[in-house]
C-alpha cells in the first residue's frame, strides 16, 4: 500500500521534516520518493522501524563518505541535490554535514527578502488608498481588473509572510549548527543600562567605550534588542577588547572559527546577510590587546565594506523618494492632493533624516580609520 502526504515547507524547517520521516518510519510508512515540485512525499508500507534521519543538501553528488557509512548512515533516498539518509543506530556518533542546507536556504531567504524590500512601497501605497477609501476621501471605480490588484497584494503578503518565515528558521537553524549564539553573562550584582544609537555606523567609537567601560570595572552583559540597550554590571576593573565586525556574507562556519579562539559573542545581527557581530576577548593588563586582524589592508577592506552597506541603504531610500515624490506630484497636477496626501508627504522627506544621516556618521568613520 502507498500513501502520499504533501509538506510545502519542508525544506525550511529539516530538523521537522526529519523528525516527521522517523514518526512515519515508526507507523510502518517508509520513504519511498520525493517530488520537489509538488511537494509530495511518497510512503510505502512495511514493517515498523526505528532509525533517525537526516536531510542532506549536496552539491557535488558524491558517494557517501567511508566514516559515516561505517558509523551507521544509509542513503535511504536521492532527489537531485537532495539526500535523505538514515541511522538506525541505538547511539550515533558523526552526523552528516548540515552545510549545504544552510547555504541553500540562505539564498531562498535573501531572494525573499530582497523581493519583500522592493514591496514595502507599493503595500504602503495600497494602505494609504484603502485607508483613503474607507475614510471616503477617495472612490473606487468598478472596474474587473480590481481582481489582479487583489491578487498582487495578496502576492506581496504571501512574500513578506514568508521572508519573516525564512528569517526565523535560518536563524534558528544557524545559531543550533553553527555557533552564533551570544555569550550572554548572567549578572550577580547590580546592572545599569546605557542606550547607543546607530551605533553600527560607528564601531570604532563603539569598541573604544565598551573597553573604557570595561576599564572603570562596568562590563558588558549582554545588548537587548533591537541592539541598542547595552546592560552592565558593577565588577572589578579588567582590560576587554571589542571587535566590531561586518560580513556581507557569512559563512557557516563564521561563529565557530572565532568562538574557537577565544572570543565571545556578545551581539550579532538576525540575518546572516550584510551581518554585523560584537565580540569580546579579556586579556592581561599590559599585553597585546587582541584583535580579529593587525593587516592595515583588512581593516581598510572592513570601512569599505561599512560605507558600501551604508550607500546601499541610502540608494535604496532615495530610489524610494523618487518614486513617491512623482507619485505626489503627479495628484498635485491633478489637483488631487488633499491634506492627508500633504501629511504623509511631509512626514515622508522628514524620514529621509535617517538614512542621511547614517551615511554621514558612516563617512566620518571612514575618514577617521583613514586618519588612524
Amino acid at each position: 500500500m502507498t500513501i502520499k502526504k504533501c509538506r510545502l515547507l519542508w525544506s525550511y524547517d529539516v530538523e521537522k521534516t526529519e523528525r516527521w520521516l522517523k514518526e512515519m518510519a515508526a507507523q510502518e510508512n517508509h520513504l519511498k520518493d520525493v517530488n520537489r515540485m509538488t511537494r509530495m512525499f511518497t510512503f510505502d508500507q512495511a514493517t515498523a522501524e526505528s532509525a533517525h534521519f537526516q536531510v542532506v543538501y549536496d552539491k557535488s553528488q558524491n558517494t557517501l563518505p567511508r566514516k559515516l557509512a561505517e558509523a551507521g548512515w544509509e542513503e535511504t533516498l536521492s532527489e537531485k541535490k537532495w539526500k535523505f539518509m538514515k541511522n538506525k543506530s541505538e547511539e550515533i556518533s558523526i552526523f552528516p554535514s548540515r552545510e549545504g542546507v544552510l547555504k541553500r536556504n540562505r539564498i531562498h531567504f535573501y531572494l525573499l527578502t530582497g523581493l519583500a524590500l522592493f514591496y514595502i512601497m507599493p503595500l504602503l501605497m495600497m494602505l494609504i488608498t484603502l485607508f483613503m477609501v474607507i475614510k471616503g476621501a477617495a472612490t473606487v471605480e468598478p472596474s474587473p481588473f480590481w481582481s489582479l490588484t487583489v491578487l498582487f497584494f495578496l502576492q506581496i503578503i504571501v512574500v513578506m509572510g514568508l521572508a519573516i518565515f525564512m528569517i526565523q528558521k535560518v536563524r534558528r537553524f544557524e545559531k543550533k549548527f553553527f555557533g552564533g549564539a551570544t555569550d550572554v553573562k548572567e549578572s550577580v550584582g547590580d546592572t545599569f543600562t546605557k542606550w547607543r544609537f546607530g551605533w553600527m555606523y560607528a564601531p570604532d567609537i563603539l569598541e573604544n567605550w565598551l573597553s573604557e567601560m570595561s576599564a572603570e570595572g562596568n562590563h558588558l552583559v549582554r545588548i537587548g534588542k533591537p541592539g541598542l540597550r547595552f546592560v552592565f554590571e558593577k565588577g572589578e576593573p579588567k582590560c576587554v577588547s571589542y571587535v566590531f565586525d561586518y560580513q556581507l556574507k557569512a559563512s557557516p562556519s563564521y561563529f565557530n572559527v572565532h568562538q574557537s579562539t577565544g572570543w565571545q559573542l556578545k551581539y550579532t545581527s538576525p540575518s546572516s546577510f550584510a551581518k554585523y557581530s560584537l565580540w569580546a576577548q579579556p586579556y592581561d593588563e599590559g599585553g597585546e590587546m587582541p584583535r580579529f586582524t593587525y593587516d592595515s589592508v583588512e581593516k581598510k577592506a572592513q570601512v569599505r565594506k561599512v560605507v558600501l552597506s551604508a550607500a546601499v541603504l541610502l540608494l535604496y531610500f532615495l530610489v524610494i523618494a523618487v518614486f513617491f515624490i512623482s507619485l505626489n506630484y503627479s495628484m498635485y497636477l491633478r489637483d488631487s492632493w488633499s491634506m492627508f496626501n500633504k501629511v504623509i508627504f511631509v512626514a515622508f522627506i522628514l524620514s529621509l533624516s535617517s538614512p542621511l544621516l547614517i551615511m554621514t556618521r558612516t563617512m566620518k568613520y571612514a575618514f577617521r580609520m583613514r586618519r588612524g
